[in-house]
């Protein structure tokens, strides 16, 4: 299964593959946004990257999910399938009986704890830290 290091990584990929459109010119969050993200989305466009947004120097990302290419990118599979065949082996999994068995059960149980989440000291989400009256989600572009 691929990992992405970040988000920004995720849209790089995106964007090799031709998965992703940024716009450029000023939108509003009130409306605007999810307004032309509803256009494309019925068309079966790409996810969208919203880089000038009036009021928040936070950009946008839509639509990054929205297609079943786009959704097994972020998942690391070429088919979803893959995934249900995935969760359907650990479900279906049987106690081992033998040494053998427990022995050939390991790649399978080491696919499994890589998949939980990682916790770390640092990371870049925590590269801006707001405090006291700063303190806000006012700043995010809230649709």
């Amino acid at each position: 299964m691929m990992a992405y290091i970040d988000l920004r990584d995720f849209i790089s990929r995106l964007e090799n593959e031709n998965e992703l459109v940024r716009v450029t010119a000023r939108v509003s969050a009130d409306m605007e946004i999810t307004e032309i993200a509803d256009r494309a989305v019925k068309q079966g466009g790409p996810a969208l990257l919203f880089e000038s947004v009036d009021g928040s120097s936070v950009p946008v990302l839509i639509n990054h999910y929205g297609s079943t290419k786009r959704m097994s990118m972020a998942l690391g599979v070429e088919s979803l399938d893959e995934i249900g065949s995935r969760i359907e082996s650990l479900m279906n999994m049987e106690a081992p009986g033998g040494f053998l068995e427990k022995l050939m059960m390991l790649p399978k149980l080491a696919k499994l704890a890589s998949s939980f989440p990682k916790t770390v000291k640092t990371a870049p989400c925590q590269e801006i830290v707001r405090e006291g009256s700063d303190a806000s989600l006012e700043f995010l572009p809230i649709l």
